[in-house]
């Protein structure tokens, strides 16, 4: 056996194929638009590293898409044939157990086993990456928290992956609001290894959550930083957005829509969810966006009966409702309804449960009827984790029963939400300011207008 550059035993019988898996773990961790062509050159060069068949399945299924499911499963098939053809550690059977409970719809006993791995192999970068990544889509911030904090001190600095191992602990540190730490934890992963998008990603994080968009800005201005990442460059695009957002600067967000993100979109959930995202509160700023809408609702379309995971359905409904058509987005909020009641994956039905919700509100809020789209919205705040994704990009939710709650005239409700939203962000956000302006407008002028008929009244009087 040779060891990979976790310094562990891989199944493999010739350093070539352990040089190519290094290379493959390395393309991963860093989101290189070439991991899936390394996976399946390792795959050529070795067919009997069940190993390698193991993570082409994890990956696979990370895509959140059902037509994948069966590829996956052959995947699982070809790691077990290989596990008889040659045998293999009891780290890598867990990778293979892993991939099992995910295609039996059990990912969270998916994270589960990979995080098992970690007990007696706690450097093992690939099954962090691959467990963090579950945890994040499962929503689960405290644990993918408390992983990290375990495993992160065993790298040390000269660890080959101590800068992955950081990305990985400072986007963990973000999502649970522990800003500084997180912010030193992304620099340095960034420090440590250049080429880690994730690390990077994090600190944008960061600066997005703490209002600081001219840093923001500055922190994403080199694409040639994240040049060698697959369509993980849209989505760190979409948070160069955002600061232009935050920064008033519509017509430059809309420009990098238009330049770098629509012709890049695929099918991806992540790419899809990205673009609807950033058109949403591009029309909420008052921007008429046209007809950029129909291209990613064609895209969500086609992926809505994937049934994978409930963050990227109820993007799905966002696009659909984005091109007016109301139809296929309720279809696709009923199934959600339905799933948090009748599927046979747990994580499933208790992400619908808030997913469903939060899809009623966007159908309600589309139809005009603010006041159901703020109970609808309201009604998920507390669990809106559960449907997964970033702080970041659940926000838009928050902005939506924002909205609605300004739409409907619940002006005491929508000002509470945003002097704390102001508040939170170090008293730097541009979308809290705006609307709390204008509530303050509208109060001087109900204030004046009252004032002169007291005084009308008063006149008529005597």
């Amino acid at each position: 056996m040779y060891n990979d550059l976790s310094g562990y035993a891989v199944s493999v019988t010739r350093d070539e194929v352990r040089e190519a898996w290094n290379e493959t773990v390395e393309a991963i961790l860093s989101h290189d638009a070439s991991a899936a062509d390394r996976i399946a050159r390792i795959l050529v060069l070795d067919p009997d590293f069940a190993l390698a068949h193991a993570v082409n399945g994890l990956m696979l299924l990370s895509l959140a898409r059902a037509d994948l499911v069966p590829a996956a499963v052959v995947c699982m098939d070809e790691a077990w044939r290989a596990q008889s053809n040659r045998g293999i550690n009891t780290r890598e059977g867990l990778f293979l157990q892993a991939l099992e409970q995910w295609i039996l719809d059990a990912p969270r006993k998916s994270a589960t086993i990979l995080e098992r791995v970690l007990t007696e192999y706690p450097c093992d970068m690939l099954a962090i990456k691959l467990a963090h990544m579950l945890r994040f889509a499962l929503g689960d911030q405290a644990q993918m928290l408390a992983i990290l904090q375990r495993v992160v001190p065993a790298f040390g600095r000269h660890h080959p992956y101590s800068g992955y191992a950081q990305g990985c602990l400072a986007f963990a540190l973000e999502e649970r609001h522990l800003y500084t730490e997180a912010e030193h934890a992304g620099r340095l992963a960034v420090d440590l290894a250049p080429r880690d998008v994730w690390g990077r990603h994090a600190v944008a994080h960061v600066l997005e959550m703490t209002g600081r968009a001219d840093e923001g800005m500055a922190w994403l201005s080199d694409r040639g930083k994240w040049s060698h990442a697959n369509n993980f460059s849209l989505h760190l695009t979409w948070h160069h957005a955002l600061f232009k957002l935050e920064a008033g600067q519509f017509a430059e967000a809309t420009a990098l829509y238009d330049e770098s993100m629509a012709g890049n979109c695929s099918d991806d959930y992540r790419d899809i969810a990205s673009c609807a995202s950033l058109l949403a509160r591009l029309e909420y700023e008052g921007i008429d966006v046209g007809s950029r809408w129909d291209a990613i609702a064609d895209r969500a379309e086609r992926r809505a009966f994937d049934g994978r995971l409930v963050f990227a359905d109820v993007h799905y409904v966002l696009a659909l409702l984005g091109a007016g058509r109301v139809k296929s987005a309720d279809e696709l909020a009923r199934r959600v309804v339905d799933d948090s009641f009748a599927n046979s994956s747990d994580e499933r039905r208790v992400a619908a449960r808030c997913g469903g919700t939060v899809a009623c509100g966007l159908l309600s809020f589309q139809d005009g009827d603010y006041i159901a789209a703020a109970k609808w919205l309201s009604a998920a705040r507390s669990t809106m984790t559960d449907i997964g994704g970033s702080n970041a990009q659940r926000d838009l939710f928050e902005q939506v029963y924002i909205e609605s709650l300004l739409r409907s005239g619940d002006e005491e409700q929508a000002a509470t939400l945003l002097t704390h939203r102001l508040a939170a962000r170090m008293g730097k956000n541009r979308f809290a300011v705006s609307r709390l302006n204008r509530l303050q407008q509208t109060s001087v002028r109900l204030g004046a207008l009252a004032t002169l008929t007291a005084a009308s009244t008063k006149s008529t009087l005597h």
